[in-house]
């Protein structure tokens, strides 16, 4: 089976391309909390019965799924560290054990309580420490500077399911006092929230791709033969991304997370399926969920937009996608939200974000330089003119409105007026 790409089945450490939302994460100003509660990393009860209706097989009555668990299925975190006097005595002392572990996969601290890997996160963190539930990035400076972090740390499953974020993140903060330094707060840059069935029949790719809502946002799908083992929805480094995918078959494959049994209360691992959103540090920032306590606070909320407004499964019984009926599992699905926290309606803003545009035109400018030289021009005027020229022909040819409701779509930013659900129904494969 090709697992979910972004569903390890050991703690990773964070993608590269995080870094860079990364840096941006951390406010000191901001007070901070830490995070748990019902729903927030162990398993969950469900809150009733889903709705029987008549609806299209599978998924005509309630007995056509089961409810087994949903939580915080994994977490990033970056963290502003305050590390005082003894900082140059501790900085000292991980570098030498960071040579020691040069050309090994790691080594064992002195105490045995965690592992030293040979190389950290360039350029932003010098150091890599692993512990049975969390990786822990630190950087060089003694604390943070503006809104830069010199912490980062990503919790493994287990830990979320079996603690929960709370006790985790106590666990990290219990850490890194014992190096002697004082946690400032900590800010989330990733979060995937999952909600794990059991769904005798299996789920197919022509039951999603018939009654999914919206239908024009990109799409992939993995298949052994003709069956279904993982959907996406989603471009792989947008900001929300769904993964439909089975559980069951992944966590039999791998072998490692058979400890899923006792979240999970079954006996086997045959049919149980998972929908989970990957939602980054843009997206959570759109919702003002900047500090820890704030996505604690939201969870419910979240869970909300997620299966009602940004992803929903539907009969195609009318022209106006939102008065479609929801299929009665989705419907469970959606219900779920209550083990997380209330379910309130959260405000999702677009606006305010002129990093992300600012970046565009830092990377274009730096571009032009060599642009320039190749046409063997000196001055700003002649090389942006003949470049212009250039690019105004080279979309004279292409559709340049599909292309920005694709980037809309993948930035997770609302596409531009005039493209509608029923007029975009060439953007998958346009994507």
């Amino acid at each position: 089976m090709q697992r979910p790409e972004e569903n390890n089945t050991t703690p990773q450490p964070p993608q590269e391309d995080l870094i860079g939302e990364l840096l941006h994460a951390w406010d000191a100003a901001d007070s901070v909390g830490a995070v748990g509660g019902p729903g927030t990393g162990g398993p969950a009860a469900p809150t009733g019965e889903a709705v029987s209706t008549t609806c299209l097989a599978p998924f005509t009555e309630s007995s056509s799924w089961q409810f087994l668990a949903c939580g915080v299925d994994s977490l990033d975190l970056s963290i502003g560290i305050e590390w005082g006097p003894d900082w140059g005595v501790v900085s000292g002392g991980l570098e030498r054990d960071k040579q020691r572990a040069a050309g090994t996969l790691g080594v064992l601290s002195a105490d045995g309580r965690y592992i030293i890997r040979p190389s950290g996160k360039p350029p932003s963190f010098a150091w890599h420490l692993e512990w049975p539930e969390f990786h822990l990035f630190l950087g060089k400076s003694e604390t943070p500077k503006g809104s830069t972090p010199n912490g980062l740390v990503a919790i493994n499953s287990k830990a979320l399911w079996s603690l929960g974020v709370r006790g985790v993140v106590e666990l990290v903060r219990n850490e890194i006092t014992r190096f002697g330094g004082s946690v400032l707060g900590f800010k989330p840059s990733r979060c995937d929230l999952s909600a794990d069935f059991l769904i005798p029949n299996d789920l197919t790719l022509d039951l999603l791709l018939t009654h999914r809502v919206p239908s024009h946002l990109q799409h992939s799908q993995h298949l052994t033969g003709n069956r279904l083992e993982t959907f996406y929805q989603g471009a792989k480094k947008s900001p929300i991304q769904l993964r439909i995918y089975d559980k069951g078959l992944e966590v039999a494959h791998e072998g490692t997370k058979l400890w899923f049994l006792d979240v999970w209360k079954v006996s086997s691992l045959s049919h149980v399926w998972r929908v989970e959103f990957q939602l980054r540090r843009q997206v959570l920032r759109q919702f003002n969920l900047d500090a820890l306590e704030d996505l604690e606070q939201s969870l419910g909320g979240l869970w909300k937009y997620l299966t009602e407004e940004w992803f929903s499964l539907r009969v195609p019984d009318d022209s106006n996608t939102t008065r479609r009926t929801v299929l009665p599992w989705w419907q469970a699905v959606a219900e779920c939200g209550t083990n997380f926290g209330e379910m309130t309606t959260l405000q999702r803003s677009f606006e305010g974000e002129p990093a992300d545009s600012s970046w565009y035109v830092s990377h274009c400018s730096g571009c032009l330089p060599s642009f320039a030289a190749c046409e063997g021009l000196s001055t700003f005027e002649d090389a942006a003119a003949l470049l212009f020229a250039r690019m105004n022909n080279y979309w004279r040819m292409r559709d340049f409105p599909t292309a920005v409701t694709i980037k809309a779509i993948r930035l997770g930013a609302p596409p531009p007026l005039g493209v509608g659900d029923d007029d975009a129904s060439g953007l998958d494969s346009a994507a």
